[in-house]
């Protein structure tokens, strides 16, 4: 029987998330994004769960989405599958969240691994974790909010640079700019970021509800408007030819590196 894409384990008033494809790097796919939407889901309505936090599986937090199906939807030219899953039924599940989300980033968070970190309200990374927005360098756009919220968090200089050049950023590099709350041995990373949460937990309820819905709509003013035109930039971007040589270019590289 097959693993679940998506782990939940309560640790107290903690619930812990873990992307669950380590094979894959913890690639997102179909069913790893509606798990994760079930589990917010059930996580709001759960009045024993006072945070969140999201890991990964392995050696990665997650490479983002996964190129086979960028690849087959490509070659395949499947608009419709495009906006499946472009929709933002996905996004809003983590911006509308009423409870504290951390975000463990315990290897390489890229794309998507990237952006749906920014989607937490705090970050800790491992010194082995690194950053990367890599979405132009397959041909797309950034996405899950991630237009707007990284230059909100570390400034637009810093924001273009990082989108435009697709590199990857250390987590030291990251924690100097105010992306991390903390950043730690390996080892210590989930104790760390469990103990934090579990902090967090233990505040009265409401007030940290209420103090999340407040700092969040004052900083996001304008987020939904950024989450439509964001993915109508990433379907125009997926359909083009450009995108799909740079997947299929990534995949030839990837099978290389393995022979």
């Amino acid at each position: 029987m097959s693993q679940p894409v998506l782990l939940v384990e309560d640790h107290g008033p903690v619930r812990l998330f873990t992307l669950n494809r380590p094979e894959r790097l913890n690639a997102l796919n179909q069913e790893m994004m509606a798990s994760l939407r079930l589990a917010l889901d059930e996580a709001a309505a759960d009045d024993g769960v006072g945070a969140v936090v999201l890991t990964g599986a392995g050696r990665a937090f997650s490479a983002g989405a996964d190129l086979a199906g960028f690849a087959q939807m490509a070659q395949e030219g499947d608009q419709a599958r495009r906006v499946l899953f472009t929709g933002l039924e996905g996004p809003r599940a983590l911006a509308n969240f009423p409870k504290p989300l951390i975000a463990a980033v315990n290897g390489p968070a890229v794309g998507w691994g990237f952006t749906v970190s920014l989607m937490c309200d705090l970050r800790l990374a491992s010194q082995e974790a690194y950053f990367s927005a890599a979405f132009v360098k397959v041909g797309v756009t950034p996405e899950f909010g991630s237009s707007f919220l990284l230059p909100a968090i570390v400034g637009l200089g810093r924001a273009l640079e990082l989108v435009l050049t697709a590199r990857q950023m250390p987590a030291q590099e990251a924690l100097g700019m105010g992306l991390l709350t903390s950043m730690t041995p390996p080892a210590e990373l989930l104790p760390a970021a469990l103990e934090l949460a579990g902090r967090i937990a233990a505040m009265p309820r409401p007030a940290v509800g209420m103090a999340k819905a407040l700092l969040r709509h004052g900083a996001e003013v304008g987020l939904e408007q950024v989450l439509d035109y964001e993915m109508r930039c990433f379907r125009t971007a997926m359909a083009s030819p450009e995108h799909k040589a740079a997947v299929e270019a990534m995949l030839e590289a990837i099978q290389a590196r393995k022979a």
